[in-house]
């Protein structure tokens, strides 16, 4: 971000923080030097999405694309993830969708 001048624009930060460790090494490292304004989460159910990434693994060519390492990933989500989440992270904004 700061090589492409943070200053100047907006990005958007897909898939982070996932937990509190995260977002200290984002406080540490980015500070003050970034502002996050708003974390947006989409919720669908379990089914729907290892539905969907099962699909997403007929082409993507992507080993961690099968039932077992997507039933992991959602394993580490909900244990690491969804308590920053309602934390209310950003205070600034938070959706849902």
């Amino acid at each position: 971000m700061e090589k492409h001048g943070w200053a100047q624009g907006k990005f958007l930060i897909d898939g982070f923080p996932r937990s509190f460790d995260n977002m200290d090494g984002w406080d540490k490292v980015i500070g003050d030097s970034a502002e996050v304004q708003f974390a947006l989460f989409f919720d669908c159910s379990e089914a729907v999405m290892e539905a969907r990434i099962l699909e997403r693994g007929k082409t993507s060519g992507r080993a961690d694309d099968n039932a077992e390492a997507i039933r992991k990933r959602l394993r580490t989500f909900k244990q690491d993830s969804v308590e920053l989440i309602a934390s209310g992270l950003p205070e600034s904004g938070q959706g849902e969708v």
